[in-house]
């Protein structure tokens, strides 16, 4: 991997930092003065359970995203009340966000609170159910346990990057879309990388099990690929010069953006995908009223300006101006339509299920071929 003048500007920010403290030991001799620090190492070990790819099958079998999706569920006008009585009997809403997802869903180490654009939408749902916006339970969940949260009722609702996709609304139901996204690259301001173009010869950093591994893999081309637990540890990869670039959506790559000064977001296509707010589908139980109640909730953002604050607040500093996605309804016929696919689906994964031999997992919980690994959307 060769050396690039980045680590000269790193250097240089590093001498600002230090001046308070050189001056205090200025009468000293300099051999008690603080060094400069080294510069990145590129033989520094890769993140914990990173590998670079030697097979296209690495990121997994590839997915099909069956079209175009349905339309969600209108709000109509119905009250908190009549649409989600059991979250306001229990007197909190419990959701599922991520942890370490700079801007979108994280802790902030300085006052340990959960913050970030998905964040503050969870409590804007609140504040239409209860009132109150801080009747909030937050829970962790990882981008592959996303749906299994869900059918398991550990939460009412994931909003955690998860893009809309007509094959994912088999297994969930998905609001109104909060949020627009599309293809980028996170890069050194040195790196001379301008798009796609220029990766022939270059090393990028995913995620496992992402649709960014498998779009790097199979239609990029690129020297060698990445593959890390999260989005974080291929910013550190990049930091240490073990990577030239980090290929995923731009309101993931906006985390990473704010979290070192010396990258830039470099916009690779026009595809554009949508984040959604996602419960259990109504074929497991009734969340018809809460998806009505989360869509209520993102039409009164649209019209009060809030959607555009929390925006402007979290990624417009990184990715630039956005507006809120249009709202896409479904008739009485696709919903129709969609509960028998998912009916025939769940169909399918219990006769699979039954003749498919269970393993014993680490967990304890029994395994089949239904249980194989959906790539995540962006984590």
């Amino acid at each position: 991997m060769r050396h690039r003048t980045r680590r000269t500007t790193r250097v240089t920010l590093a001498a600002v930092l230090l001046v308070p403290t050189l001056a205090l030991t200025a009468c000293d001799s300099g051999a008690d003065m603080q060094q400069w620090p080294d510069p990145a190492d590129p033989t520094l070990p890769l993140p914990a359970g990173a590998s670079f790819s030697t097979s296209p099958d690495d990121v997994g079998p590839l997915q099909d995203d069956g079209g175009e999706p349905f339309g969600s569920l209108a709000p109509g006008v119905d009250t908190p009340e009549d649409r989600v009585p059991e979250i306001i009997e229990r007197g909190r809403l419990i959701v599922g966000v991520a942890q370490s997802m700079n801007q979108l869903g994280f802790r902030d180490p300085v006052t340990g609170d959960m913050a970030g654009f998905e964040v503050d939408l969870a409590h804007e749902i609140a504040r239409d159910i209860f009132g109150d916006p801080d009747r909030v339970d937050f829970r962790y969940v990882e981008g592959s346990n996303r749906e299994d949260a869900l059918r398991d009722g550990d939460v009412d609702i994931v909003v955690r990057s998860m893009t809309i996709t007509r094959a994912r609304q088999t297994n969930v139901e998905f609001s109104a879309p909060y949020l627009s996204v599309s293809p980028g690259l996170l890069v050194s301001r040195d790196s001379g990388i301008t798009g796609e173009d220029d990766l022939t010869d270059r090393t990028v950093c995913v995620t496992r099990n992402s649709t960014s591994a498998q779009s790097m893999a199979r239609d990029i081309p690129h020297g060698r690929l990445l593959l890390t637990e999260t989005w974080p540890d291929c910013l550190m990869a990049m930091q240490h010069d073990q990577v030239d670039a980090i290929y995923s959506d731009s309101a993931v790559l906006s985390g990473l953006r704010a979290q070192d000064p010396n990258t830039e977001i470099v916009s690779t296509n026009q595809d554009i995908d949508y984040y959604g707010v996602a419960t259990a589908p109504p074929t497991l139980r009734d969340t018809a009223g809460l998806v009505r109640q989360v869509n209520a909730t993102l039409e009164r953002i649209r019209e009060d300006g809030t959607w555009v604050r929390i925006y402007n607040q979290w990624l417009a500093p990184y990715i630039g101006a956005s507006y809120q996605p249009a709202a896409e309804y479904r008739t009485d016929e696709e919903s129709t339509q969609l509960r028998q696919i998912r009916l025939d689906a769940e169909a399918a994964a219990a006769t699979s299920s039954s003749a498919a031999p269970s393993t014993s997992t680490s967990t304890g919980r029994a395994t089949t071929t239904a249980d194989a690994t959906e790539p995540d959307e962006e984590d």
